[in-house]
């Protein structure tokens, strides 16, 4: 993990069965599943400890379904603006371009 980067990763099944982790230098998470309330819970963790900590914080969500993906995406980022996030930036990959990603280790 890059050292001043918090990431929080999420894998959207459906509205009631998400699971999310926070990863950063100094830890790497455990899975936590549960619902969209519990994502937010969890995602407001994440953010409170890049505040804390003086880094940037980094989203990675994925989903199956476009249209679910797209809905938490645009509701998370939102949320990230309400903040007074400085720079935000989105990028799109399809299955196998993420494969592809993965099978190549580079890092964003």
């Amino acid at each position: 993990m890059v050292y001043g980067l918090v990431q929080f990763e999420a894998e959207i099944q459906s509205l009631n069965q998400i699971r999310s982790r926070v990863i950063y230098a100094e830890s790497d998470g455990p899975w936590i599943e549960g619902r969209v309330e519990d994502l937010m819970v969890h995602f407001t963790y994440a953010s409170w400890t890049a505040y804390n900590l003086g880094y940037a914080l980094s989203m990675f969500l994925s989903s199956k379904e476009e249209d679910l993906g797209r809905s938490i995406s645009e509701m998370m980022t939102r949320m990230i603006s309400s903040m007074g996030a400085i720079q935000l930036a989105e990028i799109r990959l399809t299955p196998e371009a993420i494969n592809e990603l993965k099978k190549d280790r580079i890092e964003p």
